[in-house]
């Protein structure tokens, strides 16, 4: 049974920062200037702490979305942007990560009470990596990996070329628009393509704070775009754009496949970043308390809303219970509250339409496994009005369970018994995901062997989660990803053959 933890006593509304909040519509970015939607369209950015509406962003039309591709076309086409060199682009980021850096307080405030996030985990890893992405990218735009091969005619000369693709579309997932957005622009950035960036709609409000900051940066207008709205109208008219010559998305299947759909008559350059449903494999010869605590981290990391969380654990039928004994203490133990509360460690959904269809998945697995904590939802005054569910844990789930095939993108795990290992690497590929995968054991061989064994693009050992995402980016399998990830996707190589008139033999 789940431990009822209190949630904080202190009256969050009566807190100063509030004042940060603009009472105007956050604009648009379109050209270098901060502008309102052409036909004055609002939409409220609604807070999952209490769904209640925090503030209202400028929503973009078609003749916004037409205007930001006409900027940002100019601005690599015929505009100063497109004749940067790299160490200029590479200033221009480290001026944004220091405009970022000096903001950090207001824009951790203005996600905690957009997305729900824990404020000291936006601090501690959001805005963390936000600021290592800017200053990553900004030294390796000025490193090119391009080749000079020795041809077998030795009158030939060749030279490789990695150029930009131009005008390149970002569309934002909503579980860490911060610093999935600053990451990705900084890519585009540096890799020398102008950026169209749309936010989620769910999580639109602290990216296009930085919209304003951005201007502060004096980057060459046109450089980067802001537009937010919903996807039907914004990611599609992006889309379908012929002038945009690359759509970069980080979302869903049903997103992804639609985009593919609506950009196979143009033959457009597209990379999707899609979702997972991560197995984590427990072995009887791993460290349990290690294995729990990453666990623990890997399944409700962010109220489980990580493409790479492990939402199916598959442990070995000796330690099943031990180790579940384990992640039920550990699930119970987490603070689950206001987000504004640094104690915080969970906060709520996204939004409650959101999490709807996470209760549904826990009704389903409350007929399909046996629910050993969570699975009920909070009574009492602060969480009942928001979007808040608690860590829940199912065990005596089978390979069949829709709990252990689909993606609930919640606080929702399903722990599976195997028995060998040629029988956990069977239900572990039996998806059509694979984004991720963990291993926890003390073999070596073993550790090597499901490392190439798993289909997955990352591969967890004694732990989840990448410590490199900028130095290593893992690429989906199957149904999790398409079309390259890192700067590499945003750029194209060209091959120049020079025949010399005296080859020097």
């Amino acid at each position: 049974m789940t431990t009822q933890l209190s949630p904080s006593t202190t009256d969050w509304s009566a807190d100063p920062r509030w004042s940060l909040v603009s009472s105007d519509a956050y604009p648009l970015l379109i050209g270098g200037r901060l502008v309102q939607a052409d036909d004055g369209a609002v939409f409220p950015a609604v807070s999952p702490r209490d769904n209640e509406p925090v503030a209202r962003i400028a929503q973009a039309g078609a003749a916004d979305v037409a205007a930001a591709v006409t900027a940002a076309r100019q601005a690599f086409d015929d505009g100063p942007w497109g004749r940067t060199t790299a160490r200029d682009r590479g200033v221009y980021l480290l001026r944004i990560a220091d405009l970022i850096e000096g903001h950090a307080d207001e824009l951790a405030f203005l996600e905690s009470i957009d997305a729900g996030k824990p404020i000291s985990s936006v601090h501690y890893s959001d805005l963390s990596i936000s600021l290592d992405s800017l200053r990553f990218f900004a030294g390796r735009a000025r490193i090119s990996p391009a080749k000079a091969a020795e041809m077998p005619d030795a009158a030939v000369i060749h030279h490789e070329l990695i150029e930009p693709l131009g005008v390149v579309a970002e569309i934002l997932p909503w579980n860490g628009p911060l610093w999935t957005g600053i990451q990705r622009m900084a890519a585009i950035l540096a890799a020398g393509n102008a950026a169209i960036v749309k936010p989620a709609q769910m999580a639109s409000l602290t990216f296009m704070r930085v919209a304003q900051l951005l201007v502060e940066a004096d980057l060459p207008p046109g450089a980067v775009n802001v537009v937010a709205g919903p996807g039907g109208v914004v990611g599609e008219a992006l889309t379908l754009d012929p002038r945009v010559d690359m759509i970069s998305l980080t979302g869903g299947i049903e997103t992804g496949t639609r985009i593919l759909e609506q950009a196979a008559s143009q033959v457009k350059r597209i990379s999707l970043e899609l979702g997972g449903k991560n197995p984590n494999l427990v072995f009887a010869d791993a460290d349990l308390d290690t294995a729990v605590t990453w666990s623990a981290l890997g399944a409700f990391g962010n109220t489980g809303q990580i493409c790479v969380c492990g939402s199916r654990i598959l442990v070995e039928r000796s330690v099943h219970d031990r180790f579940v004994e384990g992640l039920v203490a550990k699930a119970e133990a987490m603070k689950v509250g206001e987000p504004l509360d640094p104690s915080t460690e969970l906060g709520p959904v996204i939004a409650a339409s959101h999490g709807a269809k996470v209760w549904e998945y826990i009704q389903v697995g409350k007929g399909e496994a046996r629910l050993l904590t969570g699975g009920v939802p909070y009574t009492d005054p602060v969480r009942s009005k928001g979007a808040y569910i608690p860590p829940t844990v199912f065990a005596e789930a089978t390979p069949t369970c829709r709990i252990a095939r689909e993606e609930s993108f919640g606080p929702v795990v399903a722990v599976l018994p195997f028995d060998t290992e040629a029988e956990a690497v069977a239900i572990a590929n039996d998806t059509t995901y694979g984004l991720a995968a963990g291993v926890f054991t003390r073999d070596l061989d073993r550790a090597w062997r499901l490392g190439r064994s798993l289909k997955a693009g990352q591969v967890y050992v004694n732990q989840w989660f990448s410590p490199g995402v900028l130095e290593a980016p893992g690429h989906g399998y199957k149904q999790s990803g398409y079309g390259g990830v890192g700067i590499e996707k945003y750029s194209q190589h060209k091959q120049l053959f020079f025949r010399v008139a005296d080859a020097g033999r």
